[in-house]
């Protein structure tokens, strides 16, 4: 067992570089990227872990899980948003809310915007039906942790309230497999306006 020392840091440059990450790289396509996929990643491997260890691991897994994957969901959200929102002025203070249904909804509203732009294969395989499934979802995550704090914290910062105040099972693996969802259809809405942009971008007249 160890202990702190004096002779030891926090945080080091090691030489081991199979130990060392690289806090803001310049390598990812958007400073938000790297903590988004850091958050979904953690998540993912702690429902791993917790469901090999169906004991109280897995009870107070719950907490950090569901926080690491409403974290990712939020920076996805305001990733995209950032990067196609026309009407972005470089205010960033429309987009401090943490909750992701209100975010999602600015997110819908750039994709009914561009929709027509839309390929029809994808137009045509039910997504209306999917974007009424993702809103229900971000409905349901925005009634039990609007704030960021759900999750995080018991209480209140005032101590006063317990978030919740009684005993709610929630299957895990369920949650995982929803997220996993939620991150396949925002990928899917990136790319496609990724796609949309740099076409619009080519038939723009040059000088």
């Amino acid at each position: 067992m160890s202990f702190p020392s004096e002779e030891k840091s926090v945080f080091i440059t090691s030489g081991d570089k199979s130990q060392q990450a690289t806090i803001a790289s310049p390598f990812f396509r958007s400073k938000y990227y790297e903590y988004e996929i850091a958050y979904k990643r953690a998540g993912d491997i702690l429902v791993g872990q917790a469901l090999e260890d169906a004991s109280l691991f897995l009870c107070v897994s719950v907490y950090p899980v569901t926080f690491l994957y409403r974290q990712f969901l939020e920076l996805y959200i305001k990733d995209i948003l950032l990067r196609f929102d026309v009407n972005f002025d470089g205010n960033k203070k429309q987009y401090c809310t943490h909750d992701v249904y209100p975010l999602w909804h600015k997110l819908l509203d750039i994709v009914r915007l561009k929709i027509t732009d839309f390929p029809e294969q994808l137009v045509s395989m039910d997504f209306v039906d999917i974007l009424c499934a993702t809103d229900a979802y971000f409905a349901e995550i925005s009634v039990l942790d609007n704030g960021s704090m759900s999750f995080r914290y018991p209480d209140n910062k005032a101590h006063t309230e317990n978030f919740f105040k009684k005993e709610m099972p929630i299957d895990i693996k369920n949650l995982k497999d929803r997220i996993d969802e939620l991150a396949n259809i925002l990928h899917l809405i990136d790319e496609t306006l990724t796609n949309i942009q740099a076409m619009e971008e080519s038939q723009m007249p040059t000088d």
